[in-house]
């Protein structure tokens, strides 16, 4: 292509992750992102994987936590 311009088009892959709200001491939440077992930011390709976990720590939840899934 002489004298043209190539565009490359990136397109970003969709990812989810779990947050849980903790409730402090004065009654507030305090968001804090799921990590995986090398303690890294525990990312999900899908939204129907990132939600059946997030149900299963909900069920799961004896302290009252809440649990949320957010695309990023």
């Amino acid at each position: 292509m002489t004298g043209g311009f190539l565009f490359y088009i990136i397109i970003k892959k969709a990812m989810y992750v779990i947050v849980k709200q903790i409730k402090t001491e004065f009654k507030k939440r305090l968001p804090v992102i799921l990590l995986n077992s090398e303690s890294e930011i525990w990312e999900f390709d899908s939204i129907e994987d990132a939600e059946e976990m997030k149900e299963i720590f909900q069920t799961n939840s004896d302290s009252g936590h809440i649990y949320e899934v957010k695309k990023i």
